[in-house]
């Protein structure tokens, strides 16, 4: 038997009364100030310990006692079936090194559901898109962009059918590919560029044609952007931004919210650097295209270097002041490292 004095409130005003609590056995008897109660032990809850707040009992009948004697309470708790596992937790918080420890598990933790989680949940949900709700976003990206960005493009009707037809050849027919589509643009802003929409639209400007010194290097930029396509990366890297909207989307299956996604899209598609895996994705399939096409991968790696040296002297005119163009390396970092590879035709 074990007793000890606790202040007792009986759950219906804040009189406070100081009596006798007696752990006898099975059963537990308040005694003191007019007061005579007794509960089954397996009545009482014993809530985990907070901290330095006092330790508290709750009593079936909603009153409450505050006890002090460390003894008693544990017997109550082992009494009361409470486990172990939360006198583990309340010296757990109370010990700085395991409550750092823990600290830096939490941290670990969330940096692989960013590394590995999130990437993987934004594949799901870009793939689990509804084609007429991609279609949607590539119209609706595309509609933004030249209402604000771009003007119609300056070449000659002869140069944009030889440029559509180089799409068409590089796209191929079947499949989805038949929806594909390429867009030509005059875009100072932006310089020699080129970029994926949703749905298959490939967007190319009239400073990127006249950079190229000949198709085959058109064609690898074209190989490249068909391979973000098809990767559907640019809805992932959207995607991957927006971690919350994203885990939602994937697992109720709530695709219709992501048709907002129009109205960042445009941004994201002049200014997003992707990833070394969705850029080395994209570079390989344009080395599996220039294969097959027999096209040599020194094009592709020539236009990339010619376009690293733009956007070098560019950067140097920014010194004075200036605010130049980007150009289609301003998003695809790693140029060095792009071009050995795709000189070592990829792997």
């Amino acid at each position: 038997m074990k007793s000890a004095t606790v202040a007792y409130f009986d759950g219906k005003d804040s009189a406070r009364r100081e009596v006798l609590l007696t752990l006898d056995g099975q059963t537990v008897t308040l005694r003191g100030d007019g007061l005579e109660l007794s509960y089954p032990v397996a009545d009482i809850r014993v809530p985990p310990p907070v901290g330095s707040v006092r330790d508290t009992l709750r009593l079936p009948d909603g009153g409450v006692c505050e006890i002090d004697d460390g003894e008693l309470l544990a017997a109550l708790e082992q009494a009361s079936g409470a486990t172990s596992a939360q006198g583990l937790l309340h010296r757990w918080e109370k010990n700085l090194p395991l409550a750092l420890a823990a600290v830096a598990v939490t941290a670990l933790v969330v940096l692989c559901f960013v590394r590995y989680g999130v990437p993987s949940l934004a594949r799901r949900a870009a793939f689990a898109l509804p084609a007429s709700s991609e279609s949607s976003l590539g119209r609706e990206s595309l509609a933004t962009l030249d209402r604000f960005l771009m003007k119609p493009t300056t070449l000659k009707k002869e140069r944009r059918d030889e440029l559509t037809a180089l799409f068409r050849r590089v796209a191929g027919d079947g499949g989805p590919a038949a929806g594909y589509r390429l867009e030509l643009r005059s875009c100072p802003a932006i310089g020699a560029n080129a970029f994926a929409l949703p749905s298959g639209i490939v967007i190319m400007t009239d400073d990127l044609v006249e950079l190229a010194r000949n198709d085959d290097e058109l064609a690898a930029i074209l190989a490249h952007e068909l391979g973000h396509v098809r990767g559907r990366h640019t809805l992932r890297h959207v995607l991957q931004s927006s971690a919350a909207g994203l885990i939602v989307a994937t697992l109720t299956g709530d695709l219709v919210s992501i048709t907002s996604l129009a109205a960042t899209l445009p941004t994201v598609m002049v200014d997003a650097s992707f990833s070394r895996e969705f850029e080395r994705e994209a570079d390989d399939a344009a080395l599996a295209w220039m294969k097959g096409a027999g096209v040599p991968p020194r094009r592709y790696a020539e236009i990339l270097a010619r376009l690293q040296a733009q956007l070098d002297v560019r950067h140097g005119k920014s010194v004075g002041g200036d605010n130049p163009a980007r150009n289609y390396l301003s998003t695809h970092p790693d140029t060095g490292d792009r071009i050995r590879r795709i000189m070592q035709g990829g792997g």
